[in-house]
């Protein structure tokens, strides 16, 4: 590890706490489908909601991608687009809720839902640009502990936001509660943008000059589909995303009867369990990747999604909630690192933003549609539809663990170490 990589992970390890803190207040897995319960919601809209908070992100990478291919994509282009469709839509989001939420519910739902749409949706479609960045700023034989870094300092924010958001949500009444979440999350995301902005560019993004016109673009993505292991590992996303449209259920259905009746407040803290594991794995299993490889960490993130469904489908009760809850941190400990590396390492060819975006695009049908599915699905089986949902989670374990092979094992492409 370089000097300027170390500045660079310790900076940006700093402003993923204000990025943690910030999502700890705004949860899509706790804060966001209970604030939408308070509204009088369905389980439908809850499923739709939760679609857009994960793969809304997804849905225009392609468009930016053949927009943008042509800018210079360090910080000055990231992190003022990112700020324009964070924090104004965040703002507006805990005005909406403010103002509507006790006399006009419906319309407050439905605002809520077109902010989170132009937010998560135009925020998310330069992704790629931050992950080709992040790719930039660290090598190989460092990424996984410098992403593991900011994964887990990140998930240590979330926990103590989750904390947090308890406390205001057990102090102040409905609506103002949530309002007062969601400013405060939109003050920290500035601060942390700062932090970002604070950081140096290293000389290789200078000379990266990948540029995409529409039929380069289609040739990368058929370099990349014709490597077979990444269709493999392709595959396996698409399998577990089938099984985990139902974790943005959990908070709802432990507030419920058939889950415990647990109070709303004591739902939010114990979330600080979904991000807890990340801040304590998420360096140790970047470790382990760098040195053996990164399939293992994701096969782990594969078994603790599965063990999560099962416990919230066979658990009641507060001690239930926490047990699913710290699973499912686990498995995102080994998600948002591992599964990168995986793709950095699965690319074929010279242009990372081209097989990113296409993972994304591959990924998206389905992480859209299979939370609205699994809303349906609950209102028509309740409890049961977790029980249903382990069975495709069960079988990504099984396919991740034996027709993936770890991509440093086989010989992808040639490429030279400032390329990767």
């Amino acid at each position: 590890m370089d000097s300027l990589e170390r500045s660079n992970v310790i900076k940006c390890t700093g402003a993923h706490v204000l990025f943690g803190l910030g999502g700890g207040l705004t949860s899509a897995f706790t804060v966001l489908p209970l604030m939408l319960k308070a509204l009088g919601a369905s389980d439908l809209v809850l499923g739709v909601a939760f679609s857009l908070a994960t793969a809304g992100w997804l849905l225009l990478q392609p468009l930016a991608v053949l927009t943008f291919g042509r800018r210079k994509r360090g910080k000055g282009f990231v992190v003022p687009w990112s700020l324009a469709f964070s924090v104004p839509w965040i703002v507006a989001i805990g005005a909406v809720v403010a103002l509507l939420g006790r006399e006009r519910p419906t319309l407050g739902i439905g605002l809520v839902l077109g902010l989170l749409a132009v937010r998560v949706v135009g925020e998310g479609m330069i992704f790629p640009f931050w992950d080709d960045w992040f790719a930039h700023l660290f090598s190989r034989r460092f990424r996984g502990r410098a992403l593991g870094l900011v994964s887990g300092f990140m998930g240590l924010g979330i926990s103590v936001g989750a904390v947090l958001a308890g406390r205001v949500q057990g102090a102040l009444e409905f609506p103002l509660s949530y309002a007062v979440l969601f400013w405060a999350a939109a003050g920290l995301l500035v601060v942390a943008f700062g932090g970002i902005w604070w950081m140096r560019d290293p000389a290789s993004l200078a000379r990266d000059a990948t540029q995409h016109t529409f039929g380069e673009l289609l040739s990368k993505f058929g370099q990349s589909l014709r490597e077979v292991n990444f269709r493999n590992y392709l595959i396996g996303r698409i399998v577990l995303t089938l099984g985990g449209g139902v974790v943005g259920f959990y908070a709802a259905h432990f507030g419920s009867p058939a889950g415990g009746d647990v109070a709303p407040a004591t739902v939010i803290t114990l979330g600080m369990f979904i991000t807890l594991p990340q801040a304590a794995f998420a360096y140790l299993l970047g470790r382990l990747g760098d040195r053996s490889g990164h399939k293992a960490s994701v096969v782990v993130g594969a078994c603790a999604l599965a063990a999560s469904i099962a416990v919230a489908w066979l658990g009641r009760g507060t001690l239930a909630c926490g047990v699913t809850f710290a699973l499912l941190g686990l498995s995102t400990a080994a998600g948002w690192g591992p599964h990168l590396n995986m793709l950095y390492e699965t690319c074929p060819h010279d242009s990372r933003v081209a097989h990113i975006t296409l993972s994304n695009l591959v990924l998206s049908p389905f992480l859209l549609a299979v939370p609205v599915a699994t809303g349906w699905l609950r209102e028509l089986a309740g409890v049961h539809a977790f029980g249903l949902a382990l069975v495709p989670a069960v079988v990504s374990v099984l396919w991740l663990s034996f027709r993936v092979k770890e991509p440093r094992s086989i010989e992808v492409v040639e490429m030279d170490e400032g390329a990767r």
